[in-house]
């Protein structure tokens, strides 16, 4: 997956939760295709969205380094918060997460490329009226390269801080337990490794992954999903569970194979789905997918997806609904406090998507 010029979720529930579930309605809004609504539009490469309980949006922009806040409706001038990033080829601010118990912690966590290029990292800062500070490493030290550097990161119901790294451009680092790189790694959130991972003293939750760009967890079920990015064949939707493999590069393109666990979804051509997120209320039961490029069917080019999820026990889900058509590139989604889906886009902008 390219990044440049263009490279290439946390529902709002898990982010209102103390960490031990969160409610949703039912019904699966599978109707037709939904308009956007401007909320703000920063002109910088917008590439991760999140709500703070308030109904506040928070968005990281790619190569600024800048955290920005939209206030009531509002995007404030001044940055919540800025780090220092490299922006060379798919590296820069990449990731955001809003501690589960922000409400008395004003937690904010980020994912980004240091300015050395050779490292990323996740740090936590405080947001106190709209200002941010006491930066804080959690996790440092994670390999950076031009490409597949993952970098989503969300909190399970569990308190678990899950954080996506893909092979950063060796394809043999996904099968090795040595690195991080190539999985979905699992700290608690002051960095320290969880006693109940899959391997004692290891971060790795699951490996086996290309370049992992979207990141949801069901804040009811503690379901974890990503969007993978394959090479010139399978982007795919997975499942992710604890101790398990998902191939790259020994399966690189779909097909079972023993010790292997196969994608809930493999799209037929090259999307590079981005970010995702589990839909809420009358999107209940629902996956939430952006993706990045223009495939060969007009009708998912840059686009907001909707899958189905009542066939995932099945082992499969899909193909997906088209719910909007985008000119720019959907690079992360979350749900609105007022039941409707949200996105950033390359172009820097923040939509609301209505029926």
């Amino acid at each position: 997956m390219s990044m440049k010029p263009y490279p290439i979720l946390l529902p709002l529930a898990l982010a209102l939760a103390s960490c031990g579930g969160g409610g949703s309605g039912g019904g699966g809004n599978n109707g037709g295709l939904l308009t956007a609504q401007s909320v703000a539009n920063s002109g910088n490469f917008a590439s991760a969205l999140r709500f703070l309980p308030d109904g506040d949006i928070l968005f990281t922009e790619l190569d600024t380094g800048n955290v920005r806040i939209v206030d009531n409706g509002t995007l404030l001038p001044t940055p919540v918060f800025h780090v220092d990033v490299d922006t060379a080829g798919e590296r820069g601010l990449l990731g955001l997460a809003i501690d589960p118990n922000y409400a008395s912690n004003n937690f904010v966590y980020i994912f980004y490329t240091k300015s050395s290029g050779t490292e990323n990292e996740v740090l936590r800062f405080t947001v106190t009226n709209n200002v941010g500070g006491s930066a804080t490493p959690i996790v440092s030290g994670l390999p950076a390269a031009n490409n597949h550097d993952g970098g989503r990161i969300a909190f399970g119901p569990d308190c678990k801080l899950y954080v996506t790294l893909g092979d950063v451009g060796t394809s043999s680092n996904s099968q090795s337990d040595a690195t991080p790189a190539g999985k979905v790694l699992r700290y608690n959130p002051n960095g320290t490794i969880p006693g109940d991972n899959p391997v004692g003293g290891n971060p790795m939750f699951a490996k086996g992954l290309r370049n992992p760009f979207g990141l949801a967890i069901d804040p009811d079920t503690g379901s974890v999903m990503v969007s993978e990015n394959g090479p010139g064949c399978g982007d795919e939707i997975n499942l992710v569970t604890s101790g398990a493999n998902y191939g790259w590069p020994t399966v690189p393109c779909g097909g079972s194979q023993v010790g292997f666990v196969d994608p809930l979804y493999e799209f037929p051509e090259i999307v590079a789905p981005t970010g995702i997120a589990f839909g809420t209320g009358a999107y209940d039961n629902t996956l939430l997918v952006g993706n990045f490029v223009d495939p060969s069917d007009p009708m998912i080019a840059r686009s907001l997806l909707q899958f189905d999820l009542s066939t995932m026990a099945s082992g499969s889900i899909g193909p997906p609904t088209v719910r909007y058509n985008s000119s720019s590139p959907i690079i992360d989604v979350a749900m609105g406090p007022d039941g409707n889906p949200y996105v950033c886009t390359a172009a820097g902008e923040i939509l609301r998507l209505v029926p």
